[in-house]
């Protein structure tokens, strides 16, 4: 247990390290890199994977979403929002 919850603070951190913010919604958002973390996702998948994924470049400029249930269009607008 120890060391899962080593590997999460780990995976958060790099995340804040990276000029993400934890919303109120368990969402992971930067607003520079125009990308969305869900916790679930960010707990589901690897550090190597997380970190691979922040330092690949957002070339689309469109707002990317990393989650293991999709959000619909509305929520995605409505978690964007405050970041436009």
């Amino acid at each position: 247990m120890i060391e899962y919850d080593f590997v999460e603070m780990n995976k958060h951190k790099l995340l804040e390290d990276n000029n993400y913010i934890q919303d109120n919604r368990d969402f992971y958002i930067s607003k520079t890199d125009k990308r969305v973390f869900s916790f679930q996702c960010i707990r589901n998948e690897s550090i190597a994977w997380l970190e691979q994924e922040i330092n690949q470049s957002n070339t689309s400029g469109e707002w990317q979403f990393f989650c293991s249930n999709y959000p619909s269009e509305g929520l995605q607008a409505d978690i964007i929002s405050p970041y436009l």
